[in-house]
């Protein structure tokens, strides 16, 4: 089985995202556990489960034609970064991600006078930036290309802290019919390890503790 990931998906779509890891398993499990499932979401028809390989977080297409049923298109490894305003204060972390052999780049730069955002770089030029989005708070992950105004795939987040009344239930990710499958997992695999947290305004990052 042939799919190109970077190929609009031709039909916009949003479904829950279920992290079968627990937030305390996730902070604290020890480093040596060589597996641990993750999440199962259908991509506008394509199956799609994600893992923790020794760490490394791995999005593998279900393929019959494969060994093991699944075929590896994405993983990405979240890493401590230094360098650049607030390092010392915020630390914070990049996870790059290999999409089919191919590196899809970070860079964190400011958005605004309390928020970051990274700045995305993919293969063929294409390039992004991924941002937090909402009023005091940040509610949802925003995936934004370089030469458009609205987001192509939005994360949602659950709970926000500050915020009584916040929506129950699993976060959600979210595409537009342009979106490629690629462009729907780099969201998805930055949200399920966390490497959202360092991009919050600075009174959220307080706040949240263990809620994000």
């Amino acid at each position: 089985m042939t799919v190109d990931v970077w190929a609009p998906l031709g039909v916009a779509g949003v479904v829950p995202v279920v992290d079968e890891l627990s937030i305390p398993d996730f902070h604290h499990m020890p480093k040596d556990v060589p597996f641990a499932a993750r999440t199962q979401v259908d991509i506008a028809g394509h199956q799609v489960t994600v893992v923790w390989r020794h760490r490394v977080l791995v999005a593998s297409l279900a393929d019959d034609t494969a060994p093991d049923g699944v075929r590896k298109i994405a993983s990405g490894f979240r890493q401590p970064a230094t360098g650049g305003p607030d390092s010392i204060l915020w630390n914070f972390v990049l996870m790059p991600v290999d999409v089919l052999g191919e590196t899809v780049a970070l860079d964190r730069e400011r958005s605004g006078r309390d928020r970051w955002q990274l700045r995305v770089s993919g293969p063929a030029g294409r390039s992004w930036q991924w941002r937090p989005a909402g009023r005091i708070f940040a509610d949802r992950m925003e995936l934004t290309r370089s030469d458009d105004a609205a987001p192509v795939v939005t994360h949602t987040l659950r709970p926000v802290p500050g915020r009584p009344g916040t929506a129950s239930g699993p976060p959600e990710v979210s595409w537009e019919a342009s979106a490629s499958l690629a462009e729907v997992l780099l969201p998805l695999l930055w949200v399920l390890d966390r490497a959202h947290t360092c991009l919050l305004p600075k009174t959220q990052r307080v706040l949240r503790g263990e809620f994000l």
